[in-house]
Protein backbone atom coordinates (compact mmCIF):
# COMPACT_ATOMS: atom_id res chain seq x y z
CA UNK A 1 0.00 0.00 0.00
CA UNK A 2 2.91 2.56 0.89
CA UNK A 3 4.52 2.16 -2.87
CA UNK A 4 1.09 2.05 -4.55
CA UNK A 5 0.54 5.41 -2.82
CA UNK A 6 3.63 6.70 -3.72
CA UNK A 7 3.43 5.72 -7.40
CA UNK A 8 -0.21 7.33 -7.56
CA UNK A 9 1.19 10.28 -6.02
CA UNK A 10 4.22 10.56 -8.39
CA UNK A 11 1.99 10.34 -11.15
CA UNK A 12 -0.63 12.59 -10.53
CA UNK A 13 2.36 15.18 -9.66
CA UNK A 14 3.87 14.47 -12.67
CA UNK A 15 0.79 14.93 -15.27
CA UNK A 16 1.29 18.72 -15.52
CA UNK A 17 4.92 18.18 -16.69
CA UNK A 18 4.29 15.97 -19.51
CA UNK A 19 1.52 18.88 -20.94
CA UNK A 20 4.59 21.52 -20.14
CA UNK A 21 6.85 19.38 -22.56
CA UNK A 22 4.55 18.28 -25.36
CA UNK A 23 3.24 21.76 -25.73
CA UNK A 24 6.90 23.56 -25.54
CA UNK A 25 7.39 23.32 -29.37
CA UNK A 26 3.71 24.67 -30.08
CA UNK A 27 4.63 27.28 -27.58
CA UNK A 28 7.45 28.56 -30.17
CA UNK A 29 4.79 29.67 -33.02
CA UNK A 30 1.95 31.16 -30.47
CA UNK A 31 3.22 34.81 -29.48
CA UNK A 32 0.55 34.20 -26.85
CA UNK A 33 2.84 31.67 -25.07
CA UNK A 34 5.13 32.74 -22.05
CA UNK A 35 7.74 30.47 -21.01
CA UNK A 36 9.88 31.45 -17.88
CA UNK A 37 12.93 28.86 -16.82
CA UNK A 38 15.52 29.58 -14.46
CA UNK A 39 17.81 27.52 -12.20
CA UNK A 40 19.10 29.12 -9.45
CA UNK A 41 22.40 27.88 -6.75
CA UNK A 42 22.71 29.74 -3.88
CA UNK A 43 25.33 29.07 -0.98
CA UNK A 44 26.27 30.72 2.87
CA UNK A 45 29.71 29.67 4.57
CA UNK A 46 30.93 30.54 7.63
CA UNK A 47 34.39 29.58 9.11
CA UNK A 48 36.75 30.18 12.27
CA UNK A 49 35.10 28.93 15.69
CA UNK A 50 32.00 27.65 13.95
CA UNK A 51 32.13 25.76 10.56
CA UNK A 52 29.16 26.08 8.37
CA UNK A 53 28.14 25.76 5.21
CA UNK A 54 24.61 25.73 3.38
CA UNK A 55 23.83 25.19 -0.35
CA UNK A 56 20.78 25.23 -2.52
CA UNK A 57 19.40 24.89 -6.26
CA UNK A 58 16.29 25.95 -6.99
CA UNK A 59 14.76 24.77 -10.55
CA UNK A 60 11.63 26.49 -12.35
CA UNK A 61 9.82 25.94 -15.54
CA UNK A 62 6.54 28.15 -15.82
CA UNK A 63 4.31 28.32 -18.68
CA UNK A 64 1.58 31.32 -19.02
CA UNK A 65 -0.72 31.85 -21.77
CA UNK A 66 -4.60 33.23 -22.28
CA UNK A 67 -6.27 29.65 -21.76
CA UNK A 68 -4.16 28.19 -19.22
CA UNK A 69 -0.81 28.33 -16.71
CA UNK A 70 1.59 25.48 -15.92
CA UNK A 71 3.90 26.59 -13.14
CA UNK A 72 6.63 23.93 -11.54
CA UNK A 73 9.44 23.97 -9.38
CA UNK A 74 12.08 22.12 -7.74
CA UNK A 75 13.76 22.97 -4.42
CA UNK A 76 16.82 21.26 -2.70
CA UNK A 77 19.17 22.42 0.16
CA UNK A 78 21.82 20.98 2.03
CA UNK A 79 23.34 21.65 5.54
CA UNK A 80 26.23 21.21 7.44
CA UNK A 81 27.64 22.66 10.73
CA UNK A 82 30.43 21.68 13.08
CA UNK A 83 33.33 22.90 14.87
CA UNK A 84 37.30 22.65 13.70
CA UNK A 85 37.65 20.07 16.01
CA UNK A 86 34.98 17.98 15.88
CA UNK A 87 32.98 16.35 13.36
CA UNK A 88 30.33 18.37 11.27
CA UNK A 89 27.27 17.34 11.73
CA UNK A 90 23.74 17.90 8.48
CA UNK A 91 21.71 20.62 9.97
CA UNK A 92 20.06 21.06 6.30
CA UNK A 93 18.19 18.93 4.10
CA UNK A 94 15.27 18.91 2.13
CA UNK A 95 13.65 18.53 -0.96
CA UNK A 96 10.42 19.96 -1.77
CA UNK A 97 8.99 19.67 -5.91
CA UNK A 98 5.36 21.51 -6.85
CA UNK A 99 3.29 21.41 -9.83
CA UNK A 100 0.20 23.34 -10.53
CA UNK A 101 -2.34 23.35 -13.75
CA UNK A 102 -4.06 26.66 -14.00
CA UNK A 103 -7.46 26.60 -16.45
CA UNK A 104 -8.58 30.41 -16.73
CA UNK A 105 -12.11 30.92 -17.67
CA UNK A 106 -11.97 33.66 -20.37
CA UNK A 107 -12.04 37.07 -19.61
CA UNK A 108 -13.69 36.78 -15.45
CA UNK A 109 -9.86 36.10 -14.02
CA UNK A 110 -10.83 33.05 -11.92
CA UNK A 111 -8.54 29.95 -12.27
CA UNK A 112 -9.44 26.41 -11.39
CA UNK A 113 -6.40 23.63 -11.32
CA UNK A 114 -4.58 21.06 -9.63
CA UNK A 115 -1.87 21.50 -7.52
CA UNK A 116 0.52 18.75 -6.45
CA UNK A 117 3.60 18.63 -3.91
CA UNK A 118 6.10 16.25 -2.71
CA UNK A 119 8.47 16.91 -0.20
CA UNK A 120 11.43 14.88 2.31
CA UNK A 121 13.06 16.75 4.62
CA UNK A 122 15.52 14.79 6.63
CA UNK A 123 16.35 17.29 9.49
CA UNK A 124 12.33 17.05 10.59
CA UNK A 125 12.69 13.60 9.71
CA UNK A 126 10.09 13.73 7.07
CA UNK A 127 10.66 10.56 4.70
CA UNK A 128 7.68 11.07 2.39
CA UNK A 129 4.70 13.87 1.92
CA UNK A 130 2.75 13.86 -1.33
CA UNK A 131 -0.40 15.99 -1.53
CA UNK A 132 -2.74 16.18 -4.51
CA UNK A 133 -6.23 17.98 -4.82
CA UNK A 134 -8.25 20.59 -6.63
CA UNK A 135 -8.30 24.73 -6.25
CA UNK A 136 -9.62 27.26 -7.29
CA UNK A 137 -8.18 30.98 -7.34
CA UNK A 138 -8.28 34.87 -9.15
CA UNK A 139 -6.11 36.61 -10.47
CA UNK A 140 -6.34 40.53 -9.36
CA UNK A 141 -3.43 41.34 -11.60
CA UNK A 142 -2.24 39.39 -15.13
CA UNK A 143 0.14 41.20 -16.48
CA UNK A 144 2.91 40.66 -18.44
CA UNK A 145 5.23 42.83 -15.78
CA UNK A 146 3.12 42.01 -12.95
CA UNK A 147 0.80 39.17 -11.36
CA UNK A 148 -0.99 38.87 -8.33
CA UNK A 149 -3.10 35.61 -7.70
CA UNK A 150 -4.75 34.20 -4.59
CA UNK A 151 -6.23 30.63 -4.34
CA UNK A 152 -7.72 28.04 -2.21
CA UNK A 153 -7.81 24.23 -2.88
CA UNK A 154 -8.06 21.20 -0.51
CA UNK A 155 -5.63 18.11 -0.80
CA UNK A 156 -5.59 14.38 -0.09
CA UNK A 157 -2.05 13.98 1.80
CA UNK A 158 -0.24 11.03 2.08
CA UNK A 159 2.62 10.81 4.74
CA UNK A 160 5.37 8.90 6.05
CA UNK A 161 7.55 9.84 8.71
CA UNK A 162 10.38 8.27 11.54
CA UNK A 163 7.79 8.01 13.87
CA UNK A 164 3.94 7.58 12.32
CA UNK A 165 2.49 6.94 8.75
CA UNK A 166 -0.67 8.11 7.26
CA UNK A 167 -3.07 10.08 5.06
CA UNK A 168 -5.10 12.99 5.74
CA UNK A 169 -7.11 15.80 4.26
CA UNK A 170 -6.07 19.31 4.18
CA UNK A 171 -7.33 22.95 3.66
CA UNK A 172 -4.56 24.75 1.56
CA UNK A 173 -4.22 28.50 0.54
CA UNK A 174 -1.69 30.41 -1.41
CA UNK A 175 -0.96 34.03 -2.59
CA UNK A 176 1.44 34.68 -5.23
CA UNK A 177 3.17 37.86 -6.26
CA UNK A 178 5.20 39.05 -9.15
CA UNK A 179 6.46 42.43 -10.19
CA UNK A 180 8.78 43.01 -13.18
CA UNK A 181 9.89 46.42 -11.85
CA UNK A 182 12.51 46.95 -14.75
CA UNK A 183 13.99 44.45 -17.79
CA UNK A 184 16.37 43.49 -15.68
CA UNK A 185 14.96 43.30 -12.08
CA UNK A 186 12.68 41.57 -10.50
CA UNK A 187 10.55 40.70 -7.03
CA UNK A 188 8.68 37.93 -5.78
CA UNK A 189 6.77 36.89 -2.98
CA UNK A 190 5.07 33.78 -2.33
CA UNK A 191 2.92 32.90 0.53
CA UNK A 192 1.44 29.24 1.16
CA UNK A 193 -0.65 28.59 4.46
CA UNK A 194 -1.92 24.63 4.71
CA UNK A 195 -3.70 22.92 7.71
CA UNK A 196 -4.89 19.35 8.74
CA UNK A 197 -9.15 19.33 8.45
CA UNK A 198 -10.04 17.46 11.53
CA UNK A 199 -6.95 19.54 13.87
CA UNK A 200 -7.06 23.07 11.88
CA UNK A 201 -5.86 24.98 15.13
CA UNK A 202 -3.17 22.70 16.27
CA UNK A 203 -1.64 21.41 12.74
CA UNK A 204 -1.06 23.54 10.62
CA UNK A 205 2.02 25.13 8.53
CA UNK A 206 3.20 27.75 6.19
CA UNK A 207 5.82 28.77 4.14
CA UNK A 208 7.14 32.75 2.97
CA UNK A 209 9.94 32.56 0.38
CA UNK A 210 10.53 36.17 -1.08
CA UNK A 211 13.50 37.99 -2.83
CA UNK A 212 14.84 40.31 -5.79
CA UNK A 213 16.76 39.03 -9.06
CA UNK A 214 18.73 41.34 -10.98
CA UNK A 215 20.65 40.92 -14.25
CA UNK A 216 24.07 40.92 -14.67
CA UNK A 217 24.94 39.70 -17.72
CA UNK A 218 22.58 38.55 -20.47
CA UNK A 219 20.59 35.30 -18.86
CA UNK A 220 23.17 35.33 -15.85
CA UNK A 221 21.54 37.49 -12.73
CA UNK A 222 21.90 37.76 -8.75
CA UNK A 223 19.16 36.80 -6.16
CA UNK A 224 18.97 37.55 -2.85
CA UNK A 225 16.20 35.18 -1.31
CA UNK A 226 14.93 34.53 2.45
CA UNK A 227 12.62 31.86 3.21
CA UNK A 228 10.63 30.84 6.13
CA UNK A 229 8.98 27.91 6.86
CA UNK A 230 6.67 27.58 10.09
CA UNK A 231 4.96 24.02 11.32
CA UNK A 232 3.04 24.23 14.42
CA UNK A 233 3.16 20.58 14.91
CA UNK A 234 6.87 19.29 14.12
CA UNK A 235 7.20 16.10 13.87
CA UNK A 236 10.31 15.31 15.88
CA UNK A 237 10.73 16.54 19.11
CA UNK A 238 12.86 19.50 19.89
CA UNK A 239 12.61 21.42 16.64
CA UNK A 240 11.72 24.91 16.39
CA UNK A 241 8.44 25.95 14.83
CA UNK A 242 10.25 28.29 12.83
CA UNK A 243 13.17 28.20 10.15
CA UNK A 244 14.20 30.94 8.65
CA UNK A 245 17.07 30.95 5.87
CA UNK A 246 18.24 33.73 3.62
CA UNK A 247 20.93 32.66 0.70
CA UNK A 248 22.41 35.11 -2.03
CA UNK A 249 23.27 33.23 -5.46
CA UNK A 250 23.41 32.96 -9.29
CA UNK A 251 20.56 32.38 -11.13
CA UNK A 252 20.53 31.26 -15.17
CA UNK A 253 17.64 31.71 -17.42
CA UNK A 254 17.23 29.48 -20.07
Amino acid sequence: MKFVNGVVLGALLAAPMFAMAQDEAAAVEDPAVKWEKNLSVGATYKSGNTEKSLYTLNLKGDRYSDEYDILNSLYAEYGQSGTPTAAKEQTEGQVRGQSEYRHKFGESKFFAGVFGELYNDAIKRIRFRGKIGPNIGYYFIDQENMKLDASFGVNYVYERTANSEGDYGEYRAALNYLWNFSETSSYYLNIEYSANMENVDTDNNGLLVTGVRSQVYEALSLFAELRDEYDNLPDTAGLERNDLTITAGLSYDF
